[in-house]
């Protein structure tokens, strides 16, 4: 993991408003975990980081930029809501795959003419 992967997601959860308490609920982990991960203290697991690259709209590399600002600018949108439930984090996960997945498409099409 690089050095960086705890604070790219620390800055995109507090790009999306979302607590610790919230992502951890997402993932179906405890909040300790997001503590942990944020803080470098324990190694990311890639099913994680893929899940959070849906959750924020990223590509899964965002996570092993060196430079922090530069990962955060890869953030196509950013939503901010209070209160979401479950139901609403699936949602915004389900579109920033769609989003990530048509931006690729999008990419090879533009590319290969």
């Amino acid at each position: 993991m690089e050095a960086n992967t705890g604070l790219i997601i620390k800055g995109l959860r507090d790009k999306y408003g979302y607590t610790q308490d919230k992502v951890a609920e997402f993932l179906g982990i405890k909040r300790e975990m997001i503590s942990f991960y944020e803080t470098e203290e324990r190694e990311v697991p890639l099913e994680i980081l893929e899940k959070l690259s849906d959750l924020f709209g990223v590509d899964l590399d965002v996570f092993f930029i060196d430079n922090v600002d530069e990962a955060l600018a890869e953030v196509v949108f950013a939503f901010r809501k209070n209160d979401l439930d479950n139901n609403d984090m699936d949602a915004m996960a389900d579109f920033g795959r769609i989003v990530k997945n048509y931006l690729k498409i999008n990419n090879l099409y533009g590319n290969s003419k």
